[in-house]
C-alpha cells in the first residue's frame, strides 16, 4: 500500500466546518459527519494508486469500508483486508468532488437523507447535479484555529 505521508480532512462541501469522520478508532465503527474542530478521528492517509483511505490513528489498518455495495448500505471503518479489497476501494478521479464505489460507479459516499447532518454516512446515488460533496485538504492546509487544537 502507498498511503500518503500527510494525512487529509474530508470535509462536507456544503459545511467545510463538517468532515467525515470515525465515530471511533476500532473495527466496523461507523463513519459519520462531525465537526472538524478538534477531531483527530476525522485523518485519513490516503492510497490513491488504490483507491483506499486509512484511518490515521489507526496506522492505516482500519480503512472506510461497507459490508455490502449497494444503495443504503451503511460505511463503517473495516480491518484492512485483501478478501474485502472491493467492498474497501474508492474512486476521487472520476467525478471530482465525489468518493465513488470502486465496483458500483453509481454510488458514492454521501449523508444519509435525513436532516441530521450526524447520522451514520452511507452509500447513495451519485448526484452529477449536486457536486462536490467533499473537499480532501492536507493536515498542512488547515486554517490556524483548527490546527492549534492538535498542537
Amino acid at each position: 500500500m502507498s498511503f500518503t505521508s500527510v494525512p487529509f480532512f474530508i470535509t462536507y462541501a456544503e459545511n467545510p466546518e463538517l468532515a467525515l469522520s470515525a465515530e471511533d478508532s476500532i473495527k466496523g465503527a461507523p463513519l459519520v459527519l462531525k465537526p472538524l474542530q478538534g477531531n483527530m478521528l476525522s485523518l485519513f492517509n490516503v492510497d490513491f494508486v488504490n483507491g483506499l483511505f486509512g484511518l490515521a490513528t489507526s496506522g492505516n489498518q482500519l480503512v472506510i469500508g461497507a459490508m455490502q455495495i449497494e444503495l443504503g448500505a451503511p460505511l463503517n471503518m473495516q480491518l484492512l483486508n485483501d478478501a474485502d479489497k472491493d467492498k474497501q476501494r474508492w474512486d476521487i478521479f472520476s467525478t471530482p468532488g465525489n468518493i465513488v464505489s470502486y465496483i458500483d460507479p453509481t454510488l458514492a459516499i454521501g449523508p444519509r437523507a435525513r436532516t441530521d447532518k450526524l447520522c451514520p454516512l452511507e452509500l447513495t446515488e451519485l448526484d452529477f447535479d449536486h457536486y462536490p460533496k467533499w473537499i480532501l485538504r492536507p493536515f498542512t492546509m488547515v486554517r490556524p484555529k483548527a490546527a492549534a487544537n492538535y498542537a
